[in-house]
């Protein structure tokens, strides 16, 4: 472990040597990529996700992707770029920074840049956090007066964490133009944050996983009962188990069986119309009017070998058993 400048009182700062020993001292903390789904509002994670990942009871390596790759490799740029725009200077901009809060366990942060204002040293430090935008999504989600929520409350989290007084948020739009939003603490959003935090250690004490959002928990679920035990068996004509809603797992079964038939059909029906649009535009690249534009490019793709890690997973099917035919 390197040593690390204490940059506030209000955190222990340390600097690991590697990215494992970094994700290593992350296990087990709510950090400020975390805050939003403490509230719901994270795109990432759910509050039932962020439980059981807090909680030990599933492990969950990203995949870094070509944009988050390039975004590491180009943050040094934009932070510099940003901070020379606005009279900032980077104080500290190391990848591993770590903050563990001193007011809460268990809450903590890796602030992008630590930075100081030159003309107004008297704020202190600051924590500078950098995105690299897709011109797309910030014409979706990014205004002239604010990031998206999570993000600010990923800014908030940092400053409740390290105890500083202002920071921003700096993004990169589309590789040419940037949009920054400075922020002072705000005290209020800040109180919530130690609160929801608080709240989700308790539920990890008491093994109260809060409840699932079906549609966006599927991966994390399948993650947490990824092992069927083999012989296991639920008979719903006679079932073991007293405690057994026969009612609702043959309603539940009904459901997955019916919507599974109602995405087939809709498949077919998908490839039967673009079938029948393609027969019709023929070589055409383009349709338009009447409301209506229709790309039809042609695509290639170069032959390649994938590779396959290996990988554990359950798969859901439901049918209808045909009836035993009566013995003559």
């Amino acid at each position: 472990m390197t040593k690390c400048k204490q940059y506030s009182d209000a955190a222990d700062w340390q600097k690991p040597r590697t990215e494992a020993k970094w994700l290593k001292l992350r296990e087990g903390d709510i950090t400020a990529t975390a805050a939003a789904a403490l509230f719901g509002a994270s795109p990432y994670m759910t509050p039932f996700d962020l439980f059981h990942r807090l909680a030990g009871n599933m492990k969950v390596e990203i995949q870094e992707s070509e944009r988050m790759l390039w975004g590491k490799r180009l943050q040094d740029s934009i932070a510099a770029g940003i901070c020379e725009d606005n009279g900032w200077r980077i104080v500290e901009g190391h990848p591993f920074l770590y903050a563990r809060s001193k007011a809460l366990e268990g809450m903590a942060a890796s602030p992008d840049y630590i930075i100081e204002d030159i003309a107004r040293p008297e704020l202190g430090y600051g924590s500078l956090e950098i995105k690299n935008v897709d011109y797309f999504i910030a014409k979706d989600d990014w205004s002239d007066e604010e990031s998206p929520p999570h993000i600010e409350l990923q800014l908030q989290h940092q400053l409740a964490v390290c105890g500083f007084s202002w920071g921003a948020v700096g993004g990169l739009i589309g590789g040419n133009s940037s949009k920054v939003f400075r922020r002072d603490a705000d005290a209020e959003v800040i109180a919530a944050i130690f609160e929801a935090a608080r709240e989700m250690f308790d539920r990890i004490k008491r093994n109260d996983a809060p409840s699932p959002h079906y549609g966006k928990d599927y991966e994390t679920l399948r993650t947490l009962y990824k092992h069927a035990t083999i012989g296991k068996i639920i008979n719903l004509d006679f079932p073991d188990d007293a405690e057994t809603d026969v009612e609702k797992l043959t309603a539940l079964i009904d459901q997955k069986y019916n919507a599974d038939i109602a995405a087939k059909l809709a498949k077919e029906d998908a490839q039967r119309a673009s079938a029948e649009l393609l027969d019709f535009i023929k070589d055409a690249e383009t349709v338009l009017g009447n409301g209506w534009q229709v790309k039809a490019g042609t695509t290639h793709k170069d032959g390649y070998t994938a590779v396959f890690k290996p990988t554990t997973y359950r798969t859901i099917r439901v049918f209808k058993p045909k009836p035993k035919k009566e013995k003559s």
